[in-house]
């Protein structure tokens, strides 16, 4: 009966639930009887592993701990023909595999492809968080090989769905804007400004930030700035108070938005580039969660 209830649970956090990979490794560790000692060489990599790159020092440090105490996890594992690929724990068998450990603690469970994916994901974003990129092109993966809706990736990951929305459209920046970010030349805020503008006006605001060292707020002001169309006549300069709430409405939605006022009342334009940008913006102003 006990094994029964173990079953649904682990059914329940898999398939559905934000649960961190940590609870679920605690669920699994109730029944002993699945912790088997694995020859580290049979098991590989996650070929599925969003993470692309692992830090050598962390992985060091890591090695360090587990030679003064141990493993205190066993890291989990699917079986296919006769070898193992790693579903959580992925830092800790490099760990291990540093130390020359000949065979690693494991648990050895059944999964589908679209689970080993999602826990991973989830194991990587909990415990040591992707960059922006790694983070973006695993959701992608769960999107285009999946069919998963963004609302369905943000209830696996824990996250609301304009979260996993605004990170996707990250992959939307030309490729050396998106290095940038993964080397830490920019930052998200940077990114997701770059967004709102295109072509020329991209390249050039990009260019300003890399040589000029331009904050996300300046960003946001040079993106106020200039003019919507150079063919009519230039305008009177925008009240003070007015430029502050494009600059936060930029800021908030990602894109460019111009508001236009005169005699109490005018409108707001809010540019948007696709379907998927539309209804990314439609949810951060309902507030959808």
């Amino acid at each position: 009966m006990a094994k029964k209830v173990l079953g649904k649970g682990l059914g329940a956090i898999i398939t559905t639930s934000p649960t961190p990979v940590s609870d679920f490794e605690k669920v699994l560790l109730q029944d002993k009887e699945r912790i088997v000692d694995i020859p580290i060489n049979a098991i590989m990599p996650n070929p599925d592993q969003p993470r692309v790159h692992f830090d050598a020092a962390e992985i060091a440090g890591l090695a360090q701990s587990i030679h003064h105490v141990g493993l205190l996890q066993p890291i989990i594992v699917r079986k296919q023909g006769e070898e193992y690929f790693i579903v959580a724990g992925e830092r800790r068998w490099r760990a291990c595999k540093l130390l020359g450990k000949p065979t690693i603690k494991a648990i050895v469970m059944n999964t589908t492809e679209e689970q080993n994916l999602t826990l991973a994901l989830i194991e990587n974003i909990q415990r040591t968080n992707l960059d922006p990129i790694e983070e973006a092109k695993a959701y992608k993966m769960l999107a285009t090989r999946f069919k998963l809706k963004q609302s369905e990736i943000a209830d696996r990951v824990g996250k609301d769905r304009a979260t996993v929305a605004n990170i996707m459209r990250l992959l939307n920046l030309p490729e050396h804007m998106q290095e940038a970010l993964q080397d830490g030349r920019i930052n998200v805020g940077h990114a997701k400004l770059l967004l709102g503008v295109s072509g020329d006006e991209q390249e050039a605001l990009f260019d300003r930030i890399i040589h000029q060292g331009l904050s996300v707020r300046d960003v946001e002001k040079a993106i106020a700035e200039v003019p919507k169309s150079s063919g009519k006549k230039k305008k009177k300069a925008k009240d003070a108070h007015i430029r502050k709430l494009e600059e936060e409405l930029i800021s908030y939605l990602g894109t460019r938005v111009e508001i236009r006022h005169s005699g109490g009342k005018g409108r707001i334009e809010i540019s948007f580039y696709s379907l998927d940008d539309f209804e990314r913006i439609v949810s951060l102003i309902k507030g959808d969660r």
